[in-house]
């Protein structure tokens, strides 16, 4: 499991927004593999909004301790990219009788579906990112405590 920070830019009785940097991915085993932005890359703003669950009553502007269960992303980042590759792969499968402009439009209709499949079973499976803690809260003129200024929390467990 890895700690992250984040800082929760609007939240509801039920739903937070938070902001999570990249920080942490350093101490990801599959760091060097990720798709996720990070920080330095040119174009690319290294920060994502998770729409987690908001059991400890956060505010926004709040700094939250996030825990990240590694297993359940890769199985999640496993679907979200096989599907649409197993779908292009028994597309063409399907669509070689008709010649290779079948295998060309088998292809594209499977990966079509593939995502749509991603995106149904993505909806099912838990984030694998709950809050932990409630780290800090705005000070008291209003102005929240950038995220950037926290220290990181790095712990694989």
């Amino acid at each position: 499991m890895i700690i992250e920070q984040g800082r929760v830019l609007s939240a509801t009785e039920r739903w937070a927004e938070v902001e999570a940097g990249g920080s942490g991915c350093t101490s990801c085993g599959t760091a060097h593999s990720c798709g996720i932005p990070k920080e330095g890359k040119p174009g690319l703003h290294g920060r994502m909004v998770l729409r987690l669950d908001n059991h400890l009553g956060a505010r926004a502007g709040d700094i939250v301790d996030l825990a990240v269960n590694s297993e359940t992303m890769a199985t999640a980042v496993g679907l979200v990219y096989g599907l649409p590759f197993l779908g292009l792969i028994l597309g063409m499968a399907l669509g070689h009788t008709q010649g290779a402009a079948g295998e060309g439009l088998g292809a594209l209709l499977g990966a079509c579906a593939g995502f749509v499949a991603a995106r149904l079973v993505g909806e099912h499976i838990p984030s694998g990112v709950r809050m932990l803690a409630i780290a800090s809260r705005p000070q008291a003129h209003g102005i929240p405590q950038p995220i950037y200024f926290q220290t990181p929390l790095f712990k694989e467990q």
